[in-house]
């Protein structure tokens, strides 16, 4: 008998530890990213050559395409969270997401009509709302908040791995090995996220808590002398029971960490959306440059985050997300400026004429540095807010507390942020130039500054 209770224990005990479960998760977004930016560079031939779509329609189709993707995100997350909080187990949703995104990676490999791309495309939106609402949760349960930092720097350099290597795998084994040379890429990273997501255990805390808050083993502890309803019971949790609680949304608003927070996030969007739809045009206008040298362009962006995600995730953990929030906000300012300076006609006369290529280099090298200290904020502050929340109105917003629909607002604005980018930016460039946009666009943003002045420094 201790043979066969122990061995199920010891299986376990790997497959919910916290390193086990943040590799599992760290895994699994750097699948979804991947898979969002993998079909960019074979979607032209898909269009033109699957769909038979006329080449002038193709860009005009891919931004449809891509922006239908962020909207639908946008309208299915809040209802994801509001279910997900209310579910005590994520497992299901985990194995929902991946065959959704199966599902949706089968439909776009061989469609050959819009209407089809545009359903696959929906379908991947749900799959990948699915994993950053539950992904996140499940992380935010399983890592301790003094540790919240590095955990989220490691998923965010997963996340970053995944939307710069998507791209380029699938556009050289396009061009050199074909186009279901590809997409069999893809599918054998399914299946490796497939063995993760099965085998990852949930934390035994996060599943067994009742209406207090505590978990029932801290329940079945209480000493037979005990009274049946102890203070806290007869006061707290009756009256979170029966007489109607606070709002949740109006709660976690209230908490001015997690507005700064959910700022960030959108910012963090309306940046990596504004350079996507700007940069190759206006490298290909001011310098004659071509697929390869804007690839590399974007590499400079990202491959900052990559080095950078560790260091600062444990000095958020450290000093917490104001003051690192803010310095990114302070100096990514004047790299935004200096970005719109190269090719731009009123600085013709000057030097940057002879060497504007490489200070425009220089100065999204910069911009991927500082674009590191916004990573994780919202989620971050999402993650403290609702453990406030937890310790004010004890079991009041489901088994999760909130997380879920927290960290969810957090994604939302995220997305909100890659909506909005491309109409901002692209309506700024084209009435006004480049370097007017960048002047508009890295203005000093007095907001977070302000709501950081009333975050609580011992929150951490």
């Amino acid at each position: 008998m201790d043979n066969s209770s122990t061995a199920p224990e010891w299986r376990q005990n790997w497959r919910s530890s916290t390193w086990f479960i943040v590799t599992a998760m760290s895994a699994a977004f750097f699948t979804d990213t991947f898979l969002a930016s993998f079909i960019v560079p074979i979607l032209p031939y898909i269009l033109e050559g699957r769909v038979g779509l006329d080449p002038s329609q193709t860009q005009t189709m891919t931004s449809w395409l891509l922006a239908g993707n962020a909207a639908v995100s946008v309208l299915i997350r809040m209802p994801l969270a509001h279910f997900a909080d209310q579910s005590t187990s994520r497992r299901g949703w985990f194995i929902w997401g991946l065959g959704l995104a199966f599902v949706s990676t089968i439909a776009t490999a061989f469609g050959s009509s819009l209407a089809l791309l545009f359903a696959s495309r929906a379908v991947l939106a749900i799959a990948s709302s699915v994993m950053w609402v539950v992904g996140f949760t499940t992380v935010a349960n399983a890592v301790s908040i003094h540790n919240t930092g590095k955990s989220y720097a490691a998923i965010s350099v997963a996340s970053s791995l995944g939307a710069s290597s998507g791209p380029m795998v699938s556009g050289i084994l396009f061009q050199l090995a074909g186009y279901w040379a590809a997409w069999i890429c893809a599918f054998v990273l399914l299946g490796v996220d497939m063995v993760f997501r099965l085998l990852m255990v949930e934390k035994q805390k996060a599943k067994k808590t009742d209406v207090t808050g505590k978990s029932v083993a801290e329940r079945h502890s209480v000493s037979e002398r005990s009274p049946l309803l102890s203070a806290h019971d007869s006061q707290t949790g009756t009256v979170e029971t029966q007489e109607k609680g606070p709002n949740f949304y109006r709660c976690i608003f209230n908490k001015p960490n997690f507005t700064g927070g959910v700022y960030c996030s959108f910012i963090s969007g309306l940046l990596t959306a504004i350079f996507n739809a700007t940069v190759p045009l206006h490298t290909r206008d001011a310098f004659n440059w071509g697929g390869v040298q804007s690839g590399l362009i974007f590499a400079a962006l990202q491959t900052p985050r990559l080095v950078m995600s560790p260091l600062v995730g444990w000095l958020k953990d450290r000093v917490g997300t104001r003051m690192p929030t803010v310095c990114g906000f302070t100096i990514l300012a004047p790299f935004i400026w200096l970005l719109g300076v190269p090719g731009s006609k009123q600085f013709l006369s000057t030097s940057f004429e002879n060497w504007g290529p490489e200070v425009y280099v220089i100065a999204m090298v910069c911009i991927g540095f500082q674009l590191t200290f916004l990573n994780g904020s919202g989620t971050i502050e999402a993650t403290v807010a609702v453990n406030t929340l937890q310790k004010e109105h004890p079991g009041r917003f489901g088994p999760n507390g909130g997380k879920s629909r927290a960290i969810a607002i957090a994604g939302i604005a995220y997305t909100l942020g890659l909506c909005v980018g491309p109409i901002v930016g692209g309506a700024l460039n084209e009435n006004f130039g480049y370097y007017v946009m960048n002047c508009v666009v890295g203005k000093d943003h007095p907001f977070p500054v302000k709501v950081a002045e009333t975050f609580d420094p011992n929150i951490f």
